[in-house]
């Protein structure tokens, strides 16, 4: 079908290929393009806490050295050019193969995915500050500066400029401190397998560190020999001598990179990016412009996050944890990005708790997803004492909640558990799947859960759009989560991130100033009513481990097969995520699962909430501990619930199964409601209650929910459980 498209539409791109490369090469010969920076000074910027004290520095006398091209291995430039642009001898600053291939990708998938960067765009989109952005625009800006660059430069003086400035991870900008970095050797006495590997990182650093993914390590290492060799670089030979090399024994990591304390590694390190990335501080005024730069970290809460996680996740084969802290102002007050609380080389690597774009994605987050749709059902005037039926599996076949491949939606409880009829309250506090599957089917919609998310500060690929949202199916991280979850606490207020809040230079010139910032995105009432709810889950739902001695509100959350657990929650003062997970491992990386750890599978409810808890104690301890507000209505309109049809009983047994006993008449034993459907008046009689398994973690059965205050209409009253 591919070729056939691409058979109907060549002359389509060929022809807008032409005019693309005809256009960009006239304007790029009027393009201003930047000269690369001077390697950084050797004045320290330092780092300060909320209170003023320095918790680390940011330096440049190890960060980088500026080479010349014949101190670079032959290696080292020949798996470069291998590995992020074969053609960089003979195109001209851009690729017309490249722009053919991205161009159809791009015009098939409906969305800009896929570029077509050379070596010398790359270095040019470094040097001018033109970001990431995914877009024409900055696409084509990209192009016109490296057509004009190749017009000023040599091919040789690109590639010096380039290996003096491309990112290698763990702090180490340019060839030189890359090689210093991971070996401990000049950039000159790298030898192939090194040099394939180094390569391999310029595209994502934190994806193959050995730390995390020693597998990876060796499959990256061995894909750029294999890029060389098919581009002639290398023979037969030399890739098998290389492809031999075990890597492992060759690392020997130096703290070459500017950060130079412990304290608080991941925060510091989040700094560094986020002024770079985002604040455009050039590199060389970071590294060595004596910058005072002032954050909004709370040291005594960093403190105890680096102490609730180092004391829970104590075994050397423990998952990766990540926990951010928030106050209802956007502050950052406490950041860990990995398990290893006190280590800079690794909190260069990735940061669990707030990952960069271009980093890579977040991870899934499970059912703390529901407070979405909780927010978006109550938001469409619905009451939350409507009742659903709650059997442990249901089947949903209309077009809203229908798969993307026109099959039905098949939704199953936590240990396939199921209940009698429950109100939402209760399908929130023992996150029941199946209850608010029905919620998505008959209220919210993708579109509106989508849009309350965008509310609370988390916005949803296209991609992603379907009913399965509310039970977290799309990647997020623990801040932006950390955010959501602080609108809530905050009525409805959403609050901008804060971590850097000014930075002074040398002279005493303020070079960034940035105060907190909120909107009211969510109707108070209603954020009220998620806080009201998720209060009672810490207090008798799924996250009763997280219970703090004064008023708290979360949401556990669990991956399909445990692959993601974490815990949010707030208190009116503070709110707090904690992620656990693996990281990839292998090629193509594959997420090792949480089912063995400290002799259980790990849930939102377990150790996730544990943390939770052990942070959020010491951190507010002596503090002033104020309730949530009280709703100011709970009323709306009382859905009563729907019949959930019997599945056709088997004529016979599947292979290794059990005939199933009859039946109670009146009720099913998966809660489903036998056919006909009962009267206008008449409900289904409850099915029994089965084992009270709740999403996260086996606390006692919480009590029913009480009774609405009024009936709808005065006739159509709810069956209590």
């Amino acid at each position: 079908m591919v070729i056939r498209f691409i058979g109907r539409t060549w002359w389509v791109f060929l022809a807008v290929g032409a005019a693309a490369w005809a256009l960009l090469f006239a304007a790029g010969l009027f393009a201003e393009v930047p000269l690369p920076e001077a390697a950084p000074g050797s004045q320290s910027s330092k780092v300060f806490d909320s209170a003023g004290h320095v918790i680390g520095s940011f330096h440049g006398e190890e960060n980088r050295t500026i080479v010349n091209l014949g101190a670079v291995s032959h290696n080292l430039k020949d798996a470069v050019v291998a590995a992020e642009d074969r053609s960089f001898y003979t195109h001209p600053g851009v690729s017309l193969k490249g722009i053919l291939r991205a161009a159809i990708t791009n015009f098939r998938e409906g969305e800009i995915g896929q570029g077509a960067s050379t070596i010398t765009q790359q270095y040019a989109r470094i040097v001018s500050g033109i970001g990431r952005e995914r877009s024409y625009a900055r696409k084509i800006k990209e192009a016109t500066l490296a057509v004009k660059m190749e017009r000023d430069y040599s091919k040789q003086k690109i590639l010096e400029f380039y290996l003096n400035t491309v990112y290698f991870g763990r702090g180490a900008y340019g060839a030189e401190a890359a090689a210093q970095t991971y070996f401990k050797k000049p950039a000159s006495q790298v030898d192939l397998a090194e040099a394939a590997y180094l390569a391999g990182l310029i595209r994502s650093p934190g994806s193959y560190q050995q730390e995390t993914n020693p597998q990876g390590v060796e499959q990256i290492k061995d894909r750029v020999l294999a890029s060389m060799l098919s581009a002639g670089f290398i023979d037969r030979d030399k890739y098998a001598q290389a492809e031999q090399v075990d890597l492992s024994a060759r690392f020997k990591f130096g703290l070459s990179a500017e950060l130079d304390s412990p304290k608080a590694a991941y925060f510091i390190e989040y700094v560094r990016q986020l002024l770079l990335n985002e604040f455009k501080i050039p590199e060389s005024e970071l590294l060595g412009g004596g910058l005072e730069i002032h954050t909004t970290l709370d040291m005594s809460m960093q403190e105890a996050a680096e102490e609730a996680v180092r004391s829970t996740m104590n075994q050397p084969e423990d998952p990766e944890v990540a926990l951010i802290a928030m106050d209802p102002q956007g502050r950052v007050r406490a950041m860990v990005g990995g398990r290893v609380v006190d280590d800079p080389k690794r909190a260069r690597g990735f940061n669990f708790a707030a990952n960069l774009p271009g980093d890579g994605g977040g991870r899934q987050a499970g059912s703390a997803f529901k407070p979405f749709a909780l927010a978006a059902f109550v938001d469409e005037g619905k009451s939350v004492y409507s009742k659903f039926a709650a059997p442990p599996q249901i089947q949903i076949d209309s077009k809203t909640c229908r798969n993307a491949d026109g099959t039905p939606w098949k939704v199953s409880n936590f240990d396939d558990a199921g209940y009698q009829n429950l109100d939402l309250i209760e399908g929130t506090t023992r996150s029941v799947n199946t209850v608010y599957a029905q919620v998505m089917d008959q209220v919210v919609s993708p579109s509106k859960f989508i849009s309350m998310a965008a509310k609370a500060g988390i916005d949803i690929p296209r991609r992603d759009e379907g009913c399965a949202l509310t039970l977290g199916t799309t990647d997020v991280t623990p801040m932006e989560m950390a955010r959501a979850y602080a609108t809530f606490a905050a009525r409805g207020w959403r609050p901008e991130p804060l971590v850097v809040e000014k930075v002074i230079a040398t002279d005493g010139t303020t070079v960034i100033d940035k105060r907190p910032r909120s909107e009211q995105t969510i109707d108070r009432n209603v954020a009220d009513t998620v806080s009201w709810i998720l209060e009672q889950n810490i207090q008798k739902g799924t996250g009763t481990r997280a219970k703090l001695p004064w008023p708290a509100m979360g949401k556990t959350g669990t991956a399909q097969n445990h692959a993601d657990a974490s815990f949010a929650g707030s208190t009116p003062e503070l709110t707090a995520v904690v992620w656990m997970g693996y990281p990839p491992s292998g090629d193509p990386p594959q997420i090792p699962l949480m089912t063995a750890v400290h002799g259980d599978r790990v849930t939102g409810g377990s150790l996730p909430a544990t943390v939770w808890r052990k942070f959020m104690s010491e951190a507010l301890k002596g503090s002033k501990h104020s309730d949530f507000p009280t709703p100011d209505r709970l009323d709306g309109e009382v859905l009563a619930p729907s019949p959930v049809p019997c599945p056709a009983p088997d004529a016979s047994p599947a292979p290794g199964e059990s005939p199933a006993a009859s039946p109670a008449q009146g009720a099913d034993p998966a809660g489903c409601t036998p056919q006909p459907s009962p009267s206008f008046f008449e409900f289904p009689s409850p099915a029994a209650p089965a084992t009270p398994a709740v999403e996260e973690t086996a606390e006692p059965e919480a009590p029913p929910s009480p009774s609405p205050p009024a009936c709808l209409l005065g006739i159509l009253c709810p069956a209590r459980n």
